[in-house]
C-alpha cells in the first residue's frame, strides 16, 4: 500500500510539472492571439498594436499567476479526484473562448455586453463549483490586464465597471449550480440573475463614473442584461461539446443518463430485466450513500445504472435473469468465472464506446475490484484435492479509485447480498451483516486506493441500515 502511495505523489508531482510547462506556454501565446483579434476588429495595424511588445509579456505574466494558482489548487485539493491535465486543458480552451468572444463584443458592442460570465459557468459546470467561484475572479482580473494591453485606449472605468458586473453575477450564477439540474431552470435562473444581479450592479459601477448621464445608466444596463444572455447562450452550445470531447459530465448529462428513455438503459431492460432492477436497487443506495458522506448523488446515480452494463453480453450467465436453467450447470468452472468477471472489462469498453463520462467508464470496471468469484472457488475446491490460488478466481480490476466508485462496490455487494438473504426484522442482526459484508472488502485491501475514510464507511453502514429495509419491506396478503 506504501508503495502504491508512493508511485501516485510520484505520477502527480510529474503531471504538476507538465500542467506548469503548459500553462507557461498558453500564457505566453493567447496575448498575442488576443493582440491579433485585436487587431482585426479594430482594423488597427500590427505594428500599431505591437508597438509597446513589453507590456505583453507583463501580461502574460500575470495570466500565467492566475492559471498557476488555479492549478495549485486543482493539485492540491483533487489530486484524488481529476485528471488535472485534461481539467487544466478544459480551463484554458474555456478562457480562450471567453476571451476571444469578450475582445470581439467589446469591439462592435458594448464592454459591458462581453459574456465573461461564461467561462465561471463552464468551470463550474464541466469540472468543479468551488474552483469556478475561485477561479472566476481571478480569470475576470486577469482579463482587465490582458484587455488594457491589446487595446490600451480603452475606458479604464468603463471595463472596470463590466468586470466588477461580471464577476458578481458569475458568483452568482456558480451558486446556483448546485441545485439546477435541468437546462429550462437554468435559464429561468439566468434571466433572474440578469434581471436583478447584472443590472443593479452595472447602475452602481456607471453610477460611480463622474462623467455618467442617464442615457448612460440605461444604455449600461441594458448591455449587462445581454452579456448574461449571451454567456448563458454560448454556455448552452458550448457544454455538449464540451461535455463530448472532454467525457465530462455536468447534472444536465446525468440526469440525461438516469433517463429510462435512454437507449443503452433500455436494452439492458429488455435484455436482462433483472440486473436493470437491480441497478435501479443500486441506484437508490448509492444515491443516500453519496448524499450522506458529501459526494454527488446524481453521479453515484447514474454511475450505479450503468455499473453492470457488462452483462447485456451473456445476461443468462447471471442469476438474476436467470428463469430456471443455469448455464453454468454444464460449463467447467474455468468458463464460468471467465464468463462472470468478463462483463466488467465488457461494459468499460461498451461505455466507452458510448463516449460515456470517464467517472461512469472506470466505475463500471472498478466496481468489483480485485474481489474473487467465491461460490466457483468452493465449487472447484469441493471437487479437487489440487492446491487452488484464490487470484485465478478473482475479478481482474482495478480497484475503486474514487470514493464513489466505493460506494457502488458496497451498494452493489450488500443489495445483492439482501436480495438474496433477506432483511432480517432483528435491526442488529441486520446491522451485522452490513457490517461484515463491508468489513469483508475492507480486509480484501479494496478500498486502500481510494480516499474513502473510516467516517465515510460508518456513515454509509448506517444509511444502508436505514434503507435497505423500506426497499424490501414484506407487504400485507391480502386473501383470495
Amino acid at each position: 500500500m506504501n508503495n502504491s502511495i508512493t508511485v501516485n505523489a510520484a505520477a502527480r508531482r510529474k503531471k504538476h510539472y507538465v500542467n506548469i510547462f503548459f500553462t507557461a506556454l498558453f500564457s505566453l501565446g493567447l496575448p498575442f492571439v488576443l493582440g491579433l483579434v485585436e487587431s482585426g476588429v479594430s482594423k488597427e495595424r500590427l505594428r500599431d498594436t505591437f508597438s509597446d511588445f513589453y507590456r505583453f509579456f507583463v501580461a502574460s505574466g500575470i495570466l500565467f499567476f492566475v492559471l498557476y494558482a488555479v492549478e495549485n489548487y486543482m493539485h492540491v485539493r483533487y489530486a484524488d479526484r481529476m485528471d488535472s491535465t485534461k481539467q487544466l486543458f478544459v480551463i484554458m480552451l474555456v478562457i480562450s473562448i471567453t476571451y476571444f468572444f469578450a475582445v470581439i463584443f467589446g469591439a462592435f458592442l458594448s464592454i459591458y455586453t462581453m459574456p465573461l460570465v461564461m467561462a465561471g459557468l463552464l468551470i463550474g459546470m464541466l469540472i468543479e463549483r468551488r474552483l469556478a467561484l475561485f477561479g472566476n475572479v481571478l480569470i475576470n482580473l486577469a482579463f482587465i490586464i490582458l484587455y488594457l494591453t491589446v487595446s490600451p485606449s480603452a475606458d479604464v472605468i468603463g471595463i472596470m465597471s463590466a468586470i466588477i458586473t461580471s464577476s458578481v453575477s458569475g458568483c452568482f450564477f456558480v451558486i446556483i449550480m448546485r441545485r439546477t439540474y435541468t437546462r429550462m431552470s437554468f435559464f429561468v435562473h439566468s434571466l433572474l440573475i440578469g434581471l436583478f444581479v447584472s443590472v443593479p450592479v452595472a447602475i452602481l459601477c456607471t453610477l460611480l463614473n463622474p462623467d455618467y448621464t442617464g442615457f448612460d445608466i440605461l444604455v449600461n444596463s441594458l448591455w449587462a442584461f445581454v452579456s448574461i444572455v449571451l454567456s448563458v447562450a454560448f454556455f448552452m452550445i458550448l457544454l455538449p461539446m464540451l461535455e463530448s470531447i472532454f467525457r465530462l459530465y455536468t447534472n444536465f448529462r446525468l440526469e440525461e443518463l438516469c433517463s429510462a428513455e435512454y437507449p443503452l438503459l433500455r436494452k439492458l431492460a429488455s435484455e436482462a430485466p433483472g440486473t436493470y432492477n437491480h441497478c435501479l436497487a443500486v441506484g437508490n443506495i448509492a444515491e443516500a450513500c453519496s448524499i450522506k458522506i458529501g459526494e454527488s448523488p446524481a453521479l453515484a446515480k447514474a454511475c450505479a445504472y450503468y455499473h453492470d452494463m457488462g452483462k447485456i453480453k451473456n445476461p443468462v450467465c447471471f442469476t438474476e435473469n436467470q428463469r430456471g436453467y443455469n448455464p453454468h450447470d454444464d460449463l467447467i468452472p474455468e468458463v464460468s468465472i471467465k464468463m462472470i468477471t468478463d462483463h466488467t472489462e465488457y461494459g468499460y469498453q461498451l461505455l466507452k464506446k458510448n463516449k460515456f463520462p470517464d467517472i461512469i467508464v472506470n466505475v463500471a470496471r472498478e466496481h468489483h475490484g480485485t474481489t474473487p468469484v467465491k461460490y466457483f472457488y468452493y465449487k472447484v475446491k469441493n471437487i479437487t484435492d489440487e492446491k487452488l490460488e484464490q487470484e485465478e478466481f478473482c475479478y481482474t480490476g482495478p480497484r475503486p479509485q474514487t470514493k464513489t466508485a466505493a460506494i457502488i462496490m458496497i451498494a452493489d455487494t450488500v443489495e445483492a447480498a439482501t436480495r438474496a438473504q433477506g432483511v432480517d426484522e432483528n435491526r442488529d442482526n441486520f446491522r451485522t451483516f452490513i457490517h461484515n459484508l463491508i468489513q469483508e472488502k475492507v480486509n480484501q485491501g479494496q478500498f486502500n486506493e481510494c480516499p474513502l475514510t473510516l467516517k465515510d464507511l460508518k456513515d454509509i453502514e448506517d444509511v444502508i441500515v436505514e434503507t435497505l429495509p423500506s426497499l424490501y419491506h414484506q407487504r400485507i396478503k391480502y386473501s383470495k
